[in-house]
């Protein structure tokens, strides 16, 4: 698959985001809700699902 730069961005961003409060979630939690409230409108949180492994189709 080819490398999108989009994708990218977002994941180093993320990436970024995670150091920065050293991987703890209830500090990555409160950032967003701040960026919320500056933004004026709500953040939109994705679950990440996991790629399966095992093929389903026979």
């Amino acid at each position: 698959m080819k490398d999108d730069p989009i994708i990218a961005d977002v994941r180093k961003a993320r990436e970024d985001i995670s150091k920065r409060f050293g991987g703890d979630m209830d500090k990555i939690y409160a950032y967003y809700k701040q960026e919320e409230q500056k933004l004026g409108k709500k953040v939109k949180f994705i679950r990440q699902q996991k790629k399966s492994t095992s093929s389903s189709k026979q």
